[in-house]
């Protein structure tokens, strides 16, 4: 009776297994067409970002005096970290829960944190530390009007004077593999001076120009940051998900063994009983 307890159990537990395998290989498919979505956005606006990058380099090196708001530097800091809206995503969120406390540690000075993620909004209220605000359940394809109106709370509270300088914690994509924990200065613009590819007449004046440009290229930069880390999220997710279906694939296969051999050890004791009451008969 108790090898034939063992034998359902085992088989339970391979039933179990492979339900949670199903699960698994259903999530590393959803995160994996996920992926692609904000992947393909985010090489699609990465030339149109370098190339205002150029060209604020190019014009800031033609204006005198920049008088812009933005340009203006001050001496506070103001952070916002971006991580995950859900889990199950490997390392992904500890690694940058860590990198934001190393980053406060690093800085030693007042915060005021916005936080993109509901993980992020539970680790920012376990250090007892008040949000600013939060957005959280951002959808895959975030559009473009919800990316100007986090930029403008952002560029508000820098150009009211509520803080002085705004840096962005993110998460770098490189590949489906590779993601570093990073950190932009994003307010006030620190542009590098360097000359244009080609050579162009300006009409109307390079400050002029640059006027206009400014608000475009720093709603560009925070799309860019923001899928770079919604990039590394599905990435990560994805291949914790690959990670857990190989995982289970493994244990049914081990669990398999054990319900063969003690499936076999059942038959061969009743055999042997069988055997045995045979013979005793005989005699």
């Amino acid at each position: 009776m108790g090898v034939i307890l063992s034998v359902r159990a085992i088989k339970r537990k391979i039933r179990a297994v492979g339900n949670i395998k199903k699960i698994t290989r259903a999530m590393q498919m959803v995160s994996a067409a996920k992926l692609k979505k904000v992947q393909t956005r985010l090489m699609e606006l990465r030339p149109y970002s370098d190339k205002i990058v150029e060209f604020l380099k190019g014009l800031s090196a033609q204006v005198k005096e920049l008088e812009h708001p933005l340009f203006t530097p001050r001496n506070e800091v103001k952070k916002i970290a971006v991580m995950a809206d859900k889990g199950l995503c490997g390392s992904y969120n500890s690694n940058m829960a860590r990198h934001v406390q190393r980053f406060v540690d690093e800085k030693k000075k007042p915060f005021v944190p916005v936080a993109v993620g509901r993980k992020s909004v539970e680790w920012f209220r376990k250090q007892g530390v008040e949000l600013k605000t939060s957005y959280i359940q951002l959808p895959t394809s975030v559009p473009f009007a919800q990316i100007k109106a986090m930029t403008r709370g952002l560029v508000d509270l820098f150009t009211s004077g509520e803080v002085d300088e705004v840096w962005l914690l993110f998460t770098r994509y490189v590949n489906a593999m590779t993601f570093k924990p990073g950190a932009v200065k994003f307010l006030p613009i620190e542009p590098e001076t360097g000359s244009l590819r080609a050579e162009y007449e300006f009409e109307p004046e390079p400050g002029q120009i640059l006027e206009k440009l400014v608000p475009r290229y720093v709603e560009v930069s925070f799309h860019r940051l923001l899928l770079e880390s919604m990039s590394s999220e599905h990435a990560a997710r994805m291949n914790a998900m690959r990670n857990a279906t190989d995982s289970a694939t493994d244990l049914i296969s081990t669990l398999t063994l054990q319900y063969n051999n003690a499936r076999q050890a059942g038959i061969t004791r009743e055999l042997l009983d069988i055997v045995g009451g045979a013979e005793a008969l005989k005699g």
